[in-house]
């Protein structure tokens, strides 16, 4: 069971998502700015591509302190580094703030990752946490909200997004490498062949590149924004495969 790359899977996905929009915003990644919320699964290998297959820079990541019953954004403006955050957090997700102090690091309020100036703003961690009262936090430079978690921006903060011209790439596309590989895994099963890790994320990256053209597409001939375009791919598939079958 389990599949290579199951681990990054989610992560590097959201990191697709967001090369693949830079591209279409003309942003030059190698500059670019992200301020993260969470420092779980998703958070952590978004902040890990985002640096390394993007080459920019995350200023900052959110976690739950177990001990204080809080949460704390660790921010570093000249870059913070995920695997030493990594190295310092324990199994619960709790980062050690001494550790994190003495390295360098800020420790601030739960909700200063929204505030932050950045290009990219990466929800990942709670559902609801742009919403009508936060959105207001965003910073002007923020062109880009990629939703790692599951719905992380209300029907509020999402018409206020809009209107400011950001470009939201909505969760079940942007956090959807995850499902894409645990499908990955099943297929490997039923082949009883096994892929590298390397082979299982080129694929993933292929599959997450051609979902996300397939909704940018939609939503440019449609002249939508890009959740309302993911609805109608996704149930124009369903359509087309209730035809094929009869149903219709």
């Amino acid at each position: 069971g389990g599949s290579l790359g199951r681990t990054e899977a989610t992560g590097f996905g959201v990191t697709y998502n967001v090369r693949e929009a830079m591209k279409r915003l003309k942003i030059d990644s190698t500059k670019s700015v992200a301020a993260i919320q969470g420092f779980g699964n998703v958070a952590q290998y978004a902040a890990k591509g985002f640096i390394s297959q993007l080459g920019g820079k995350v200023i900052c990541v959110s976690y739950w302190d177990r001990e204080d019953r809080t949460s704390y954004t660790v921010s570093k403006a000249d870059g913070i580094d995920p695997d030493f955050l990594m190295s310092i957090t324990d199994q619960y997700g709790s980062i050690s703030k001494d550790d994190a102090i003495k390295a360098g690091y800020k420790i601030e309020s739960g909700e200063a990752w929204i505030g932050k100036e950045a290009d990219v703003l990466i929800p990942a961690a709670l559902e609801g946490q742009i919403n009508a009262e936060t959105v207001k936090e965003i910073h002007d430079r923020v062109k880009i909200v990629a939703e790692g978690a599951n719905g992380p921006t209300t029907p509020e903060a999402d018409e206020a997004l809009k209107a400011h011209d950001v470009f939201v790439i909505p969760d079940f596309l942007c956090n959807s490498g995850g499902v894409t590989t645990s499908y990955f895994e099943s297929v490997q099963n039923d082949m009883n062949f096994y892929w590298t890790k390397k082979e299982v994320l080129e694929r993933l990256d292929d599959k997450m590149t051609q979902a996300f053209e397939d909704v940018y597409d939609m939503a440019q001939t449609q002249k939508v924004f890009m959740r309302d375009a993911a609805y109608m791919v996704a149930i124009n598939r369903v359509v087309k495969a209730m035809e094929l079958r009869g149903w219709l």
